[in-house]
């Protein structure tokens, strides 16, 4: 049996793959065989296309997988999908189910459901080979089952916490004319001490945040709010605002990061673990999935829970395995069992009552597949062959303006602008870069940041032609890259006969794609490009995918109504032939 490689030689391995080297380069560069690289770049990108169309298109493989992962018999999956058995096992080795299936095999959760469909199964077979098969497997997992439950630890009992809020305005928030759902009503009156939301998107729950730290203020309790954001934390607190005025609380003291009520504050605090500690009262730690440094921060301000016999309340969309919000949410190695734990996706809050303008078809138009399933149906994210995995864009991304923070503002040398245009199926994207000065020296750093982003879909034109003007007017930027593919031809052609020299089109090609996405992916790796901390861009950031064809690799993102990764192609024109950051030489420019 080959021994395994180690980890950091095999994400050695897997960034030359991205960097474009050959795998006979690499296998001559590490000292390992040529079959060794073959099987990474097979986890990254697929299997390497054949020269001929496939059989079978990315719909069926998706289906298939998803059968495969539940642990459905391989015959079964062959039959739904309508492929052999062995295109199937192909499949299983080449894009890494085996090691998924075994790893979800890890939890007692997903044995119990494949251990229940297995069975739904067996009764149906009868006798013969196949069921006894059928038999052996779940007697496999049964035993599989039962070790892992010895191995976890016994459950701990939940601490409670007393007179967590002020008893009659609590009877009033939970009264039906208050108007709240049935699954903030519950989270109102969980009286644990330590608590973990796993919760979708636009479904009020930052509303919920803002009453309950309200009702804890009127109990004499201080209430501290970390926030990924600036945004949502001023959210936070505008809901508390509007719940204070609601149940009839004068507001003593009102700032841009503390109110107090009652003789108690509640404070907004960034996710900068070095500054957040020293606060003392209720804990809120909100979109926490996706603040930096989680552990550090978890470690910085619970803290202030000991003195005062404070309360832990963690809640965010998911997002990656392994970082601390999964952990706590999924009791990791039972090491978080003492949290009470609330689930609410999107299909839960609609089937409670939740109104949703539109429909749920309407909204699940706006996102890819990937991106749905995450932030509206509560799955932990999958990387499936992203050009941009998870993991960088959490190094990349930073909160730019610190709540609370008067921080001098960041100074700038070149600036550009790059804009992806769009009409009715896409949106138009603007992208401000700049290059980050020294503050002292106010020299160039080589490193870039995405200053401003704007989105907007279903602007005729004229409209759009006036933004990029007032953009152009506002900032002193030193080119304007607009993509000139398609409709965006005549808006860029004017735009460029307004401002000769300013304005360049460019035409999105495939090799002309493959250049700017290895561009913006090479500054990601090298630490060169931040980005703000928004749940949404990272997300359009990575859904480009690297995807195999006859004539070798594409770079694209799957459509929805809301575009396809538009905010990604704008950032990556806007660096695109910038001296000092992208490669020179091959850029394709329209002259007119």
């Amino acid at each position: 049996m080959p021994t395994a490689l180690p980890r950091d030689l095999r994400e050695a391995i897997a960034k030359d793959l991205k960097a474009g080297l050959s795998r006979v380069e690499i296998a001559r560069k590490y000292g390992v065989a040529r079959d060794t690289v073959g099987r990474i770049a097979r986890r990254l990108f697929g299997p390497a296309p054949r020269g001929k169309r496939p059989l079978f298109d990315a719909e069926k493989r998706s289906q298939a997988r998803e059968l495969y992962l539940a642990g459905e018999p391989v015959s079964r999956i062959a039959l739904a999908v309508g492929c052999s058995e062995e295109t199937i096992r192909r499949w299983a080795a080449d894009y890494g189910w085996r090691e998924e299936l075994a790893r979800r095999r890890q939890t007692p959760e997903h044995l119990e459901a494949e251990i229940a469909r297995l069975s739904a199964i067996i009764s149906q077979a009868g006798d013969g080979k196949a069921s006894y098969k059928l038999a052996m497997r779940l007697r496999m997992l049964q035993k599989a089952y039962d070790g892992i439950r010895r191995a976890l630890p016994r459950p701990k009992p939940i601490p409670k916490v007393q007179l967590a809020a002020a008893a009659e305005l609590l009877q009033q928030a939970i009264a039906p004319e208050y108007g709240l759902l049935p699954y903030q009503r519950a989270f109102l009156l969980d009286d644990a001490r330590y608590r973990c939301v796993l919760k979708a998107r636009q479904i009020g729950f930052t509303y919920v945040i803002g009453l309950s730290a309200v009702l804890g203020l009127a109990a004499g309790r201080d209430q501290i709010i970390v926030s990924a954001s600036e945004d949502q934390a001023r959210l936070v607190m505008a809901h508390l605002r509007a719940h204070a005025e609601k149940l009839g609380l004068p507001i003593e003291d009102d700032t841009d990061r503390e109110i107090r009520i009652a003789g108690c504050k509640a404070t907004a605090l960034s996710t900068n673990w070095r500054t957040a500690q020293g606060y003392t009262g209720d804990v809120w730690f909100d979109e926490f999935a996706w603040a930096p440094r989680p552990d550090a921060l978890f470690n910085a301000v619970v803290p202030a829970i000991t003195r005062v016999g404070g309360r832990i309340t963690v809640c965010s969309t998911p997002w990656v395995p392994g970082n601390l919000f999964w952990k706590i949410a999924t009791d990791h190695q039972g090491k978080y069992g003492h949290f009470s734990r609330h689930t609410i996706t999107i299909h839960d809050a609609i089937a409670q009552g939740m109104p949703l303008p539109g429909g749920l078809e309407e909204l699940r138009m706006n996102f890819d597949a990937a991106s749905w399933a995450m932030f509206f149906e509560c799955q932990w994210a999958e990387e499936e062959g992203a050009l941009m995995p998870w993991s960088l864009l959490d190094e990349i991304a930073e909160d730019l303006a610190p709540v609370g923070k008067k921080a001098a503002a960041p100074r700038y040398g070149r600036l550009r602008l790059g804009i992806d245009l769009g009409r009715v199926h896409d949106r138009t994207v603007l992208c401000l870069v700049g290059e980050i000065l020294d503050p002292v020296a106010l020299a160039p750093t080589g490193r870039l940041r995405l200053i401003q982003y704007k989105a907007v879909q279903g602007l005729d034109f004229a409209r759009q032609r006036a933004l990029i003007e007032d953009w152009i007017r506002q900032y002193p930027v030193e080119q304007v890259a607009i993509d000139r593919t398609g409709l965006g031809m005549q808006l860029s052609e004017e735009l460029a006969r307004a401002h000769p020299g300013l304005v360049v089109g460019r035409v999105f090609t495939a090799q002309a794609k493959e250049r700017m996405a290895l561009d913006l992916l090479r500054l990601a790796e090298q630490k060169r490009l931040s980005i703000p901390r928004d749940p949404a861009l990272m997300a359009e950031l990575h859904a480009v995918r690297r995807i195999p064809t006859a004539t070798g690799i594409r770079f694209d993102a799957p459509r929805n109504a809301a575009g396809h990764a538009d905010a990604f192609w704008a950032l990556a024109l806007a660096i695109d032939g910038m001296e000092g950051f992208a490669r020179q030489g091959r850029m394709e420019v329209a002259l007119w």
